[in-house]
């Protein structure tokens, strides 16, 4: 049965009631690298060795932003057409698909998947002081049907090889499925204090852009040696599969090797766990890493273990399944894969072939005195209809460690899609034909 167990609170009311819509974004798509890094630039930094890798319209300049994305101008790197970022927003799933390669260093951000369509921008610089700092903002058509799923469209800004593009006073990269709204919205959410909603289907389109959604502007600061030569690479691309575009906006002007301070609290905005409210005392009463100030979401629910991870067949051997759950300071994480041996002209075009669930779930109980969980989460499915291998469902699943030993019950695991065009699936009786579930105390 569908029942909402655990709703995260979403407090930023002021992206539901937002006023009438700013003048549009103005876009000249550029493949000129000079044109592109000059307009970052800000004093005092000298640059060289600078190349684009991008097809001919993946890269721009802006303008017209300040009331749109929350500064004026600046650059655009796609893993689409940067122009598709202009609004109105009329479609959930804008998207120029370019077949191009995907990035290393951005693929080792995103373990077991790998990138496509890259758009990368890069260069060296030599600063007179011991830190850089530049201003930005991530925006994607994957939102928000896709968020916590394996379409997690990622970014980065690799300094001298390493991604400073992290949540503030954190090592989290910033990605779909790290900073969002929920889904479905306001559920499974993750850092929503830095997530600005403009999905038609969640009661956005309020936002000038064709972009589903965006994070709020976002800080770089990183240590460096005055007086050296450094390397930056600024590197976008789709996850998973080569569609619904994803861009970052970089502000005109902000790359400086000062420190930058958005709130003007004294905290530097690398090392700020309020980047937008004042919070000089950076409290953070239940140590998930946001600030007192700024925390939008209430503290995971407790469990009577660490973490749980498990694996085995089910449906008389015809499926299997492997996952891990566990706890984290911002939430409880869960990731599996489900699959089903039922290809062939026997099976129907509608039946999953394979079901993933990747991210932060809230919609979350304990079940059997504590010694298994019954949980709710997107789901991507996976059939033998053509063109069905990205069709986003709703699953309801239940893990139970009946214990070890001779005398223990068997351990169990269901899962059923309950929203969706596979809704109805349920992958049967409930006991492991072969496998374990484990419930980590340490």
């Amino acid at each position: 049965m569908h029942k909402h167990i655990i709703k995260s609170a979403l407090l930023s009311t002021a992206i539901l009631t937002a006023p009438a819509m700013a003048a549009g974004l103005i876009v000249e798509e550029s493949a000129d690298a000079q044109a592109l890094v000059n307009s970052l630039l800000g004093a005092n930094i000298e640059v060289s060795n600078i190349s684009l890798s991008s097809v001919a319209n993946s890269a721009g300049m802006f303008s017209g932003g300040e009331e749109i994305i929350g500064f004026d101008s600046g650059i655009i790197l796609s893993s689409g057409r940067s122009s598709y970022v202009v609004g109105p927003n009329y479609s959930d799933s804008r998207t120029q698909a370019n077949y191009q390669l995907g990035d290393t260093d951005l693929n080792s951000l995103i373990p077991g998947y790998t990138s496509y369509d890259g758009t990368v921008l890069e260069f060296d610089f030599t600063p007179n002081n011991d830190v850089i700092s530049f201003q930005y903002v991530f925006s994607s058509e994957e939102y928000n049907e896709w968020v916590n799923s394996s379409f997690n469209d990622v970014f980065g800004f690799f300094l001298d090889g390493v991604n400073i593009a992290t949540l503030p006073g954190s090592n989290m990269s910033v990605s779909i499925n790290n900073v969002n709204g929920g889904n479905p919205y306001g559920y499974n959410v993750s850092n929503p204090q830095y997530f600005i909603n403009n999905d038609l289907s969640d009661g956005g389109g309020h936002i000038n852009t064709e972009m589903d959604g965006m994070t709020v502007v976002l800080s770089v600061q990183a240590t460096v040696t005055a007086g050296a030569s450094h390397h930056i690479k600024l590197a976008i691309a789709d996850a998973g599969d080569h569609i619904l575009d994803s861009n970052v906006f970089i502000k005109a002007g902000s790359f400086i090797d000062a420190v930058s301070d958005i709130d003007s609290d004294g905290i530097a905005d690398g090392e700020d766990n309020c980047l937008h409210t004042p919070n000089p005392l950076q409290e953070d009463y239940d140590g998930d890493g946001v600030g007192y100030h700024c925390d939008e979401t209430a503290p995971p629910p407790a469990l009577d273990f660490v973490k749980m991870t498990g694996g085995g067949s089910v449906e008389n051997g015809k499926s299997n399944f492997g996952f891990n759950i566990q706890s984290t300071a911002t939430g409880i994480a869960a990731h599996l894969v489900y699959n089903r041996k039922n290809r062939g002209k026997a099976s129907q075009g509608d039946s999953p072939l394979q079901i993933k669930i990747n991210g932060n779930i809230d919609q979350i109980s304990t079940v059997a005195d504590g010694t298994g969980v019954e949980f709710i989460a997107p789901c991507t499915v996976r059939t033998l209809l053509n063109g069905s291998d990205r069709v986003a469902n709703l699953c309801q699943v239940r893990v139970v460690d009946s214990g070890k030993g001779k005398k223990s019950a068997a351990d169990e695991f269901t899962l059923e899609i309950i929203e969706g065009p596979s809704a109805g699936y349920h992958s049967g009786d409930s006991v492991i034909a072969r496998g374990n579930i484990t419930a980590h105390q340490e």
